[in-house]
């Protein structure tokens, strides 16, 4: 029985370590999205798509706070 489950065990391992490999081996082939911007294109394209960027994420960062402080406001009149 334990020969069995060693096997299986063995088994298991060797396929998963494959599978990773070839996963590995596929993302290097494939370039990032960043590395594809900086490829492609020109530079005022790449400082255009960089402050778009940017701004969303100053957007996203103010909805949050704005959602903080409402959360906040909420539990202080529910605790009134």
């Amino acid at each position: 029985m334990k020969t069995i489950s060693l096997a299986v065990l063995v088994s298991f391992l060797v396929v998963s370590g494959w599978a990773l490999a070839s996963q590995s081996g596929e993302q290097k082939e494939r370039p990032s999205k960043m590395q594809e911007m900086m490829k492609h294109g020109k530079d005022g394209e790449h400082m255009d798509s960089m402050m778009r960027m940017m701004k969303m994420m100053d957007q996203c960062s103010e909805m949050m706070e704005s959602h903080q402080d409402h959360s906040e406001r909420a539990k202080e009149s529910h605790n009134k």
